[in-house]
């Protein structure tokens, strides 16, 4: 089952199986970041389908083929960072603080930091330790990694040269099992989990990012940004479903979730 799930994966990536390598590792992350959404559809479908919030490997990869589905950063890192154990990467996972996680790619005596589940424009393994501060820049945001102090790097995101977000890397390899609390804050219920009452999805297409938050769609280049706002239920759902492929049958219960909890989009 395992083989079966890797060989769709790599298939959907638009990629061939290779040896493990910096440079093959870098096309894998481009490409997802490109061909698996950042989405929160599939979020609350895993919450209320429990008990385990993050789908195992061949679920996920079911999901993702069979409709469109990406997640959220502990649903995709976690199953990307499975992906490249199988093919013969040495991983673990990291925690960033507050309520991320992200992955620690061993590979020619370096530790890489890989994140395809930030929603953000990381299209390339950072070697965090090989300098004090990195910047990579995409679709009008920058990416500023600091070492803050041992073992640890603040990441910072930044639009119009303005913070929107900073985290902490703690740069320490964790296992799945170490983060089982962390996972189980993510999917809290609760109006202060505000992941659990929006919709958000990401999709880097070429030189686009589509941005989406409820009924907002940000087209974000290297150059400008627009903006968009659907208040049309239908055409809503068709440019969710022509933009980030996702099946149109999952996008209802998604408004039916935040609706149950007084958020009413349409």
């Amino acid at each position: 089952m395992m083989e079966t799930a890797v060989r769709q994966y790599i298939k959907h990536l638009r990629l061939e199986q290779e040896a493990p390598t910096v440079n093959y590792l870098q096309r894998l992350i481009q490409h997802h970041l490109t061909l698996v959404p950042y989405e929160t559809f599939s979020k609350f479908y895993y919450y209320l389908k429990g008990p385990e919030f993050v789908p195992s490997f061949p679920v996920f990869v079911e999901n993702l083929t069979k409709k469109g589905w990406g997640g959220t950063c502990f649903t995709l890192n976690m199953n990307f960072a499975r992906l490249l154990s199988e093919l013969g990467y040495n991983c673990s996972l990291v925690r960033v603080d507050p309520g991320h996680i992200a992955i620690m790619v061993h590979i020619n005596g370096k530790r890489l930091y890989v994140d395809v589940g930030y929603g953000s424009p990381i299209m390339k393994p950072v070697e965090l330790e090989v300098k004090p501060r990195h910047m990579l820049h995409g679709f009008g945001e920058e990416i500023i990694f600091t070492n803050s102090k041992t073992d640890e790097y603040e990441i910072d995101r930044r639009s119009n040269g303005k913070s929107f977000v900073k985290k902490v890397i703690k740069w320490h390899p964790l296992t799945e099992e170490q983060i089982l609390n962390d996972i189980d804050d993510s999917y809290a219920d609760d109006d202060k989990n505000i992941t659990m009452r929006r919709i958000t999805a990401v999709r880097f297409n070429g030189h686009q990012c589509f941005f989406l938050r409820n009924k907002t769609m940000k087209i974000m280049t290297f150059r400008n940004i627009s903006e968009w706002h659907i208040n049309d239920r239908e055409r809503w759902v068709n440019l969710i479903h022509g933009i980030y492929h996702l099946d149109k049958t999952s996008l209802d219960p998604a408004l039916t979730f935040l609706k149950e909890r007084g958020i009413q989009l349409f």
